[in-house]
This record gives C-alpha cells, structure tokens and sequence, in this order.
C-alpha cells in the first residue's frame, strides 16, 4: 500500500494487476469536492449561514461543536465547498481535541474551521471568531469579532440567495455549490473594480480610496476585510 501511495505521490500513477492503473490527471476533483451536504447545512441554519459564509469569506476561524463524531465530520467537510473559488480543503481540521499541543496547533493558525466532541471548547474563546453549537443549532459570534461581523444589504441579498437556492429541489449538491460559487464570484468582480494598479502592476485596494466611495460604515468595513482577505489591500 505505502508502494502504491508513494507512485502516486511521485509519479501521479500506479498499477495493480487487480484494479489496473490509476492516474491522478484522470480523477475528478470537483466531483469528489462536491459531493458534501453543503445544501444541508442552509437547510440547518437557514438565514443564519451568512455568518458562517462571512467567516470563511473573510478567513476566519470557526470552531463547530457536536457530541456524535458522525454529525460533526459531515459538517465540517461541508464548509470548503462555500469557498469554491479558492479550493482549499485545508482550512479543515475535522476533530480536534482540548489538549495543549492541539490548542497551540490552532493558535499558531490564522484561519481553520475545526471540529470538537468536548462541549467545553464553547469556553475557550481564543479559538475562534465564530462559534457554531450543532446540537443546538445556533451560530455565536465571539465578542472580539461582532465589529467584522456586522451585517449589511449584500450579506442580506446572499442570504436570502443561499436559503432559496437550498429549498430548490431541482438542484443537486453540485449544482448547488456551482450557484453559490457563481454568487462569491459576482461580489468579487465588485471588489475588483475598486482595485487599482500598483508600480508592479499588482491589483490594490487602498483604504483612501474605499473611503472616498462613501460607504457605509459596515459595508466599508466589510469590503475592506474582504480585500485583505483576498490580498488585495495596501494602506
């Protein structure tokens, strides 16, 4: 199996004379990436959702909580799949633990959406900016992040979009993921065109400049979050 593994690793391929060859170029990501109850979790949370959206819009870090280990992992996957334009499946952590070197794991993190048994970690407020109780179905915002948090007309238009989107019986999963993405993606083309470009010829969004737009207060607040966290920003 370790052969199998490493020929895979190395070489992108290996044989079996049992299953034949498998090859890393024919396996489809997006299938496999999609296929997670991304339409569930707005089924669950409804309106909701937003804050757990923002938090990974914005590379936050969220701590989800449940007892069943089963109930737990099946939600933490989901959550990437709302971020489909970065596909990164790294942020998961899907079941830690209160123990000092998981703890210091986390905190060494800037952004992770982790998964915990122990009801305990609702206390432990260092570790996270948004706090989700599965069991209980509520979503809590640490009070260090209410400001990053606050919510405007956009948030209030991907909302409604998400929870409609998830009571379309038409759609599948990937279906799904794909209208949510096509959504992430449309709020970036606005953030874009506030770009400008620097003496490298990089895409910059400076706070000047967003000011100079008169938002309000949240919405600039908001975009200028999102600019960071799309690496966009230049004070």
């Amino acid at each position: 199996m370790l052969q199998l593994y490493l020929s895979v690793l190395v070489k992108g391929t290996c044989s079996t004379e049992d299953n034949g060859t498998f090859m890393v170029k024919q396996f489809d990501k997006v299938t496999i990436f999609s296929c997670v109850p991304a339409k569930d979790v707005v089924k669950l949370f409804g309106l909701e959702t937003i804050l757990i959206y923002t938090a990974l819009l914005l590379k936050k870090r969220i701590v989800v909580y449940h007892h069943n280990l089963d109930n737990l992992l099946w939600f933490v996957r989901a959550l990437p799949a709302f971020m489909w334009h970065r596909q990164d499946w790294n942020i998961i952590y899907p079941y830690m633990q209160l123990t000092n070197t998981e703890i210091s794991e986390l905190l060494s993190l800037p952004t992770y959406a982790a998964g915990f048994r122990d009801a305990a970690v609702e206390g432990r407020t260092e570790l996270y900016d948004v706090f989700v109780n599965l069991p209980a179905i509520e979503i809590t915002v640490a009070a260090h992040a209410k400001e990053m948090f606050a919510m405007t007309k956009t948030h209030k238009e991907i909302a409604v979009f998400m929870t409609r989107q998830a009571e379309n019986a038409d759609l599948n999963e990937k279906s799904f993921i794909k209208e949510i993405a096509n959504k992430t993606n449309e709020l970036l083309r606005s953030l874009r065109n506030l770009a400008v470009k620097n003496e490298f010829g990089q895409d910059v969004i400076k706070l000047s400049d967003l000011k100079k737009n008169k938002f309000a207060p949240a919405l600039e607040n908001f975009l200028w979050n999102l600019a960071a966290a799309e690496g966009y920003t230049h004070i």
